[in-house]
């Protein structure tokens, strides 16, 4: 019985135009991402819980009133508007 015994060869690789360094990707928890939330955090910390919430009040009446005229705007635009009517816009009569 003969024994054979594999011998692995050293050669290092040789620095060419193809054989660039491979670099691993770049950590991906060292940065945060920067999102709404971050954003909002960073200005609210810079203010007073009153301000906040008297700044957000602010912002939900001026958003329903925004909704509010939207709806009172197609409201009357739709007014006065009838079967005939929609028919001839679109051609039909």
């Amino acid at each position: 019985m003969s024994s054979s015994t594999s011998t692995t060869s050293t050669r290092t690789a040789r620095p060419g135009p193809l054989s660039a360094p491979i670099q691993p990707p770049p950590d991906s928890t060292s940065r945060i991402p920067v999102t709404p939330a971050v954003l909002r955090s960073i200005f609210s910390s810079s203010r007073t819980p009153h301000e906040e919430r008297s700044i957000s009040r602010i912002a939900f009446f001026r958003f329903a009133g925004f909704l509010l005229s939207c709806v009172g705007i197609s409201l009357a635009a739709a007014r006065g508007r009838g079967i005939k009517s929609g028919a001839a816009l679109l051609g039909v009569v």
